[in-house]
């Protein structure tokens, strides 16, 4: 080696052993650390997820778990189903405290990916962070609100936002779409843990004013115990439903499949309904007379924000479930925050509020 040479290589070897050099050679390995964290692991904007991990057991064998998860003044729910598969109904505002608990609820669960998601209709308050449950989970199969697109409906800025970037995470995460409508449904793929998610709403023939108006509607059975859910579905749309399964003996909601190499009836029971998620986060405007009289749930669930500004649950709404269902229990996410509903598969049933 020359003494130019060695003089430059003491030179660059003084450069790299200066302090501030080596400050910031740490500083742009962890940039790029970072960069590729969060492009590649997790997005590092839901750091604080970690923080909102619930304290959750692991579900037990033949257990389906439904979590109204409390992301505040929208609707969140996840369900655990017998086989091991996962789904979202919805995902919350978009907020950063409501992403984090969403997000923070599935990391306490284990999920790295959703088997299936469903957006019961294109509102911020349950599409936006729905997006960003996709964004950090993806999904095999979306059901996305068909019918909120033919209402012809001016949908807000927020909302036309939320649902494109929906559409869009959906797109990129490699999900199969498919029109959330009456008929669609998920089974179980162990026969001896069978449970069905049918989709009773929205009527491919119905004719929708606004989002609400379209919101989906499924019911899920499991080991003798159902749960409705019913979005932001107005009484209007819940009436229909009542009067039409009650002129039909509830036919028109059966639908045959092929499932372990024979037919499975699929035949949603209304009238011996055993839980409801109250519509609409317990608006006046849902949950009315006609379902509650046909349905005589056992226990009612209501997502809603503490002290939000819309008043939900309303006190009428409230006053609607005890005098109709007086023997109905009532849980609120306002008041307790998350709710875990566990069915098992000897037919048993259990609610409690989640830890944090």
């Amino acid at each position: 080696m020359t003494p130019f040479a060695r003089k430059k290589r003491g030179r660059l070897r003084a450069f790299f052993l200066r302090p501030r050099t080596l400050l910031c050679l740490v500083l742009a390995a962890l940039v790029l650390a970072a960069v590729i964290v969060d492009g590649c692991v997790f997005p590092l904007r839901h750091a604080a997820a970690f923080a909102s991990m619930p304290a959750l057991s692991a579900r037990a064998e033949g257990e389906l778990r439904v979590h109204f998860v409390d992301v505040g003044q929208g609707d969140c729910t996840i369900l655990e189903f017998p086989d091991g598969k996962t789904m979202a109904i919805d995902g919350g505002d978009g907020s950063l405290r409501a992403n984090a608990a969403a997000v923070g609820y599935c990391l306490a669960l284990g999920i790295t990916r959703f088997d299936c998601v469903l957006l019961t209709h294109t509102d911020a308050d349950h599409a936006a962070g729905l997006a960003e449950l996709l964004s950090c989970f993806g999904a095999d199969t979306v059901l996305y609100p068909a019918a909120c697109e033919e209402t012809g409906e001016e949908t807000g800025a927020a909302d036309g936002e939320a649902y494109a970037r929906f559409l869009a995470e959906a797109e990129a995460c490699g999900a199969k779409l498919i029109p959330a409508r009456a008929y669609a449904h998920l089974l179980s793929e162990r026969e001896e843990l069978f449970y069905y998610l049918l989709m009773l709403a929205p009527l491919s023939r119905g004719e929708y004013k606004d989002a609400n108006d379209a919101s989906a509607v499924c019911w899920l059975e499991y080991a003798g115990n159902s749960v409705l859910f019913t979005g932001d579905a107005p009484a209007e749309r819940e009436e229909e439903l009542a009067e039409l399964f009650l002129a039909t003996g509830g036919e028109v909601f059966s639908l045959r499949v092929p499932a372990y190499g024979r037919e499975v009836a699929l035949s949603p029971d209304l009238s011996k309904l055993t839980f409801l998620k109250a519509g609409h986060h317990g608006s006046n405007a849902s949950t009315g007379d006609a379902l509650l009289t046909l349905c005589k749930p056992e226990a009612v669930f209501f997502s809603a924000g503490a002290g939000n500004g819309y008043g939900h649950p309303s006190a009428d709404c409230i006053t609607r479930v005890r005098a109709l269902v007086p023997d109905a229990q009532i849980w609120r996410t306002d008041e307790l925050g998350s709710i875990l509903l566990t069915l098992s598969a000897d037919g048993s049933a259990s609610v409690r509020a989640v830890r944090r």
